[in-house]
Order: C-alpha cells, then sequence, then structure tokens
C-alpha cells in the first residue's frame, strides 16, 4: 500500500476512533464544566485536533515513505501510533468517565510518549521532530488547562 494512502488511513482511523470514544456529550460536556481563563472554544479546540492529525499524517507519511535506516526509525513508529491511541483514551476519560483528575494525570504518560517520540525523530527524521515542536510546546497549555479545569470544578 502506498504511504500517503496508509498514512491517511491510520489517521482518519485514529480520528473517528477518538470521536467515538468521546461520545456524542462533548459539547453537553463542555457546557457543564468550568472553564479557565483564555479557554479556548470548543470550535478552536476541534481546529487544534484537526491541526494534530494533519501533524500526525505528515510525519506518519515521511517516516512510512523512507526505508528504515535503523531500528530507532520502526520505534518512532509505533510511539506515534501509540500518541494517538493515548489521545483517543484521554477523550473516554474526560468526556465518558467525566475523570477529570485522570484526564489530567494522563498528560503524563502521554507526555513522555511525545518527549521520547521527538527524540526519535530528531535522530531518523528531523524534519519530522521539527513538524512536531509546536505540538509540544502546545502541550505545555493543555497540561495547565487540564489541571485548571480539575481544580476549578473539584468541589471541596
Amino acid at each position: 500500500m502506498r504511504p500517503a494512502i496508509l498514512a491517511l488511513l491510520i489517521c482518519v482511523g485514529a480520528a473517528v476512533l477518538e470521536g467515538a470514544l468521546a461520545g456524542r456529550g462533548v459539547r453537553a460536556r463542555f457546557d457543564e464544566l468550568r472553564l479557565p481563563r483564555f479557554s479556548p472554544s470548543l470550535t478552536v479546540w476541534f481546529l487544534i485536533g484537526g491541526a494534530y492529525y494533519i501533524i500526525s499524517f505528515a510525519i506518519l507519511y515521511r517516516l512510512l515513505a523512507t526505508d528504515p535506516r535503523s531500528s530507532l526509525h520502526t520505534v518512532a513508529i509505533v510511539l506515534l501510533l501509540l500518541l494517538m491511541a493515548v489521545n483517543g483514551a484521554w477523550g473516554f476519560v474526560f468526556f465518558r468517565l467525566k475523570n477529570l483528575r485522570a484526564s489530567f494525570l494522563a498528560f503524563v504518560p502521554y507526555g513522555v510518549i511525545a518527549l521520547v517520540l521527538v527524540v526519535m525523530l530528531a535522530i531518523t527524521d528531523r524534519s519530522s521532530a521539527l513538524l512536531l515542536a509546536p505540538y509540544l510546546a502546545y502541550l505545555g497549555y493543555a497540561l495547565w488547562w487540564s489541571h485548571r479545569v480539575w481544580v476549578l470544578n473539584t468541589r471541596s
């Protein structure tokens, strides 16, 4: 299968799975939460998600289109797939289980995976590492946002 088609199928599949795991009550869940100041609208969150999958597609395509030069190349592919899986699981925890503490704590393994992925990409494909760099910066904000949502919605 062509790398572009395979990368597209994987990313579309991951996005569909993420939506299914989050469920139909996404807007209602957002409306019932106290959100921190500087919190984007739900539309902006969807745009961020779209940008995430565009970045993921570009990286996955680049990795699939080149012959693996080392086992690190394969590790980078596996880490990207794992990152997409954990991303979908986060939506399940946040929207379906409505567990704000667990959704905040999920950023620990998610962030570790993202950091290790950037290191692997820096070794195997520097352009892909640069593509992921803005997302890593965003993760800092997302971590802060998730913590604030948890704090603001915890009953004392």
